[in-house]
């Protein structure tokens, strides 16, 4: 691991970047599962300014960036559903920075945090032909549970949902 790395709560500042490292991970990651236009479409949703700043300050979030050297190279977002559990939203690292180990430390700053907070269940929804997600997610202990089919502006999506005990 990077010793120059380090993960801490992502802040209004970190916004920008987060969103720079939103964009680069979907257009690797979603190449050729979601078209560009949705693409498109739901990083404006989602990452906007407005969407990222209630993420930031809502009470059953919590938002990690991993950093080098003062440069976001991933974040994570964990939601908090109810007294036992929470939901890994999104973790993304930027596409360059992969095999770091930046996920996993961020996977694992958040378990550590939930874990203080009494949470004995992480869920996460991946793509079913996010075959990188998926296998990520089987490493970190991940049991794969169910699939369900979303509609995103018009777009069908199969997500796989997997969950972990913490």
């Amino acid at each position: 691991m990077d010793d120059e790395l380090s993960v801490r709560a992502g802040e209004f500042r970190d916004i920008l970047a987060i969103q720079a490292v939103a964009r680069s991970a979907w257009a690797a990651t979603y190449a050729e599962i979601i078209p560009d236009d949705v693409q498109r479409q739901l990083l404006g949703e989602w990452y906007s300014a407005p969407a990222l700043e209630r993420a930031l300050r809502a009470e059953d979030s919590i938002v990690l960036v991993a950093t080098s050297q003062q440069t976001v190279l991933g974040f994570a977002h964990f939601v908090r559903r109810s007294d036992e559990s929470a939901e890994l939203t999104r973790i993304y690292v930027l596409p360059a920075e992969h095999n770091r180990s930046i996920g996993s430390r961020l996977l694992e700053a958040g378990v550590t945090r939930l874990k203080t907070l009494g949470v004995g269940r992480l869920t996460v929804a991946v793509e079913q032909k996010n075959a990188v997600g998926r296998r990520f997610f089987q490493r970190k202990g991940f049991s794969e549970v169910s699939q369900r089919r979303i509609d995103l502006q018009g777009h069908a999506l199969a997500l796989v949902e997997c969950h972990r005990p913490i």
